[in-house]
């Protein structure tokens, strides 16, 4: 499955903009689950056809609000991305410690919550890598300025469109961030009983504090982010939602 298809519409291509090597993401697949039985034991279905209706519809709203001079995407949207490009294990990290002194844990419950929580978002991105090298979905990077090849009459191709932020060095389905923070607060939600726990995370990209009253209001957040920082598909991050959720479980 880490054979790489030949180049073509659909396919990614490392990003030429982002020097950093994707040597992390391809050895993923390869690692042992902690709980899972295998990396492909929830692989999703895959992403959308070029040429359907679902795909066009992503298409044309990361081409919109994802592209680094959109003038639909709001100064507000515009941090929100910012906010999730910070590294999401160590803003969900501090978060979590905060809700160890926040919560009043103990130490025998501070780190039950967090072998909870890493280990389901450990193993959510061993799925979810899986997942990316076994399609090689191509980035919206390459689908937009090459959309006269994708077989689909209502993409229109954009040779200067580029992303609010260099697109990170590896497929594209399904979206790591989605993945990991889905399968992080299913955890979460499973130690404290309930999803409405109050808390907040922080990011050194922008020097900001998003305060969330449920842990799902984090998750949609993040989604979000993800097609306004021009780096996903809607799908992928609803699919990788939805394998991090299964993961955590």
């Amino acid at each position: 499955d880490l054979n790489p298809p030949p180049p073509g519409p659909g396919v990614w291509e490392r990003n030429p903009g982002n020097p950093l090597p994707p040597v992390l993401g391809l050895r993923l697949p390869g690692i042992t689950p902690l709980a899972l039985e295998s990396a492909s034991q929830f692989r999703p279905d895959g992403p959308n056809e070029l040429t359907s209706e679902e795909y066009t519809e992503d298409f044309n709203q990361v081409k919109e609000l994802g592209r680094v001079d959109s003038t639909s995407r709001t100064p507000a949207q515009t941090e929100q991305a910012l906010f999730w490009t910070d590294h999401d294990i160590r803003q969900w990290n501090d978060g979590m410690l905060r809700l160890v002194t926040n919560r009043g844990l103990d130490l025998v419950q501070a780190a039950r919550m967090l072998a909870m929580a890493h280990v389901s978002g450990g193993d959510g991105m061993i799925a979810c890598f899986d997942a990316k090298y076994h399609y090689w979905f191509w980035r919206p990077y390459r689908a937009i300025p090459l959309a006269d090849t994708d077989g689909n009459p209502n993409t229109q191709p954009d040779p200067n469109w580029m992303p609010l932020r260099p697109t990170p060095n590896f497929p594209e389905y399904v979206s790591a961030h989605a993945t990991h923070s889905t399968a992080l607060t299913r955890a979460l939600e499973a130690f404290f009983g309930t999803d409405k726990i109050p808390f907040y995370l922080d990011s050194r990209v922008t020097g900001t504090t998003r305060q969330y009253n449920r842990f799902q209001d984090a998750v949609k957040d993040v989604n979000e982010a993800r097609v306004l920082a021009g780096f996903h598909f809607r799908n992928s991050d609803q699919q990788g939602s939805n394998v991090g959720r299964t993961v955590g479980r």
